[in-house]
């Protein structure tokens, strides 16, 4: 269990005030545009509404979205601060595989990583908009309109499931052209023996060090002896000429 300190605790906790705000604001848009929806739309409606559930069209949006943000907030503060060495490793392997790619190719992958949200929200809009276009026809009866409508959904969610189908392809042609992954207890032994030669070459370092002042006193005390040496000469020499 991690004890936090003050400073950090105060640093989540502005972490999440400030993501919370960030989703009232949000919240608060989306409560606006939906009572000039109910304003404009259905104007009666919204009149016979009471107090209470006007007051909570603008309020349940803004507070859920507001705890959504702030909920969000805690959790990548908690992984920023948090996070293992190994998923920093991890992150920064993906980062240097995705320098590697093309252009087309870093679409595609932001495209198929987001591609169930993508879909949801297409076939969500293409539900709308069908009924939107249907709907213009005055000559066509409600059920009509809805059976017109779906026939155009339909259409457009099995382009859809086709386009799913492509990029699915697509990954797999992405896959065989990448080197195949290396097991995780693969890189956990290279990266216990490169740790093993940095500490054994560290540790030559510091030996090779500790010997220097060694060498460094034999030169002296062998240029101290040849000094000597001469000088015993010098004075042989001296001698010699004075007899």
């Amino acid at each position: 269990m991690k004890i936090l300190d003050d400073e950090e605790r105060n640093a989540h906790w502005n972490a999440v005030l400030r993501q919370g705000a960030i989703g009232t604001v949000v919240g608060l848009g989306v409560s606006a545009g939906i009572v000039t929806f109910m304003k404009r739309k259905q104007p009666l409606r919204y009149q016979s509404f009471n107090a209470s559930l006007k007051t909570a069209m603008w309020v349940m949006p803004t507070i859920t979205i507001g705890a959504f943000f702030a909920d969000e907030g805690s959790v990548k503060f908690d992984e920023e601060m948090h996070r293992s060495d190994y998923l920093n490793q991890q992150e920064a392997e993906k980062l240097k595989e995705w320098n590697k790619m093309s252009l087309s190719d870093q679409i595609f992958t932001r495209v198929n990583d987001n591609k169930y949200k993508i879909i949801i929200s297409a076939w969500a809009l293409s539900l709308w908009g069908s009924w939107h276009f249907v709907n213009k026809d005055k000559y066509l009866s409600t059920t009509q309109k809805a059976v017109q409508a779906r026939v155009y959904a339909q259409a457009i969610t099995v382009a859809l499931l086709l386009g799913t189908v492509l990029l699915s392809m697509h990954e797999q042609e992405l896959k065989k052209k990448q080197p195949p992954p290396v097991p995780e207890w693969k890189k956990f032994l290279d990266e216990q023996e490169s740790h093993k030669k940095e500490q054994a070459a560290h540790q030559k370092e510091q030996a090779a060090h500790k010997d220097k002042p060694e060498e460094k006193g034999n030169e002296q005390k062998t240029l101290e002896k040849k000094s000597d040496e001469k000088k015993e000469l010098l004075k042989q020499e001296g001698n010699k000429e004075s007899l």
